[in-house]
């Protein structure tokens, strides 16, 4: 598991970004982080992405993606102060039926 924020001044990175994160599969918890569970294989390529956007000439020296990896501690400790994250049991995978 993951936790993934950026500050990104130019908009069209910052979409390009926000595009790549929801393809890999990461839940947006907030306008700029996002959280989940990415393979490896997709880790590898999200993680090349993320290196082609800080070398794009749009990239300023102020912007920043952090990369937080998440350990179980951290999960079980969590809190949410304001509205929960709806498909949390999904994003952790504690969801394994669907039902249509």
């Amino acid at each position: 598991m993951h936790l993934i924020s950026y500050d990104i001044e130019n908009d069209r990175l910052r979409l390009r970004l926000a595009k790549l994160l929801i393809r890999a599969g990461m839940y947006r918890v907030q306008y700029s982080v996002f959280m989940g569970d990415i393979k490896d294989p997709v880790w590898k390529r999200l993680y090349a992405d993320f290196h082609k956007i800080a070398q794009s000439p749009t990239w300023q020296i102020t912007d920043s993606i952090l990369i937080l990896p998440l350990h179980q501690y951290s999960m079980d400790q969590r809190e949410v102060i304001g509205q929960a994250i709806v498909d949390w049991d999904e994003m952790t995978g504690q969801l394994h039926t669907l039902m249509l």
